[in-house]
């Protein structure tokens, strides 16, 4: 009798475990996928917007859709993200160089940060590796500011 319970038992186990690592690889795809597309978008956008604050045209309705796509595609709740946004649009009325930089460095940072976090989830497990230190993000004066 006990070698029956431990059957029914054995197979019941394997029955969750399939389902819970079938479920996670979906998951971990669709994820991934999304945000890989979702970092390609981040960099039209930044590419779009340095070419725009290069020629001082950061009052153009152009310059002016790229920050709302920005403003959609980030994070409201999230410190950096609303650093960049106002990065932006302090560059609407001064587009000098040294806001392109800073822009740039955000969003170089961004980029990585997610790149890390999205490496990080694609592991086995991955839910408890910590991608990211709470210095992933932080802009540095020397990200921008030159040599």
């Amino acid at each position: 009798m006990n070698e029956l319970y431990t059957i029914i038992l054995s197979a019941l186990v394997s029955v969750i475990v399939a389902y819970a690592t079938a479920k996670a690889s979906g998951y971990s795809k669709d994820v991934v996928e999304e945000r890989k597309e979702w970092r390609v978008r981040i960099r039209q956008l930044t590419t779009e917007a340095v070419k725009l604050m290069l020629r001082k045209d950061t009052q153009s309705p152009d310059f002016i859709l790229i920050i709302g796509e920005f403003q959609i595609r980030l994070n409201p709740n999230d410190k950096d993200d609303n650093d960049i946004l106002e990065t932006l649009h302090r560059a609407v009325e001064t587009p000098d160089d040294f806001l392109r930089r800073k822009f740039l460095a955000q969003t170089a940072r961004l980029l990585k940060h997610d790149w890390e976090r999205a490496k990080a989830e694609s592991r086995l497990l991955g839910f408890f590796n910590k991608p990211n230190g709470p210095d992933t993000r932080r802009l540095r004066s020397s990200d921008y500011m030159g040599s």
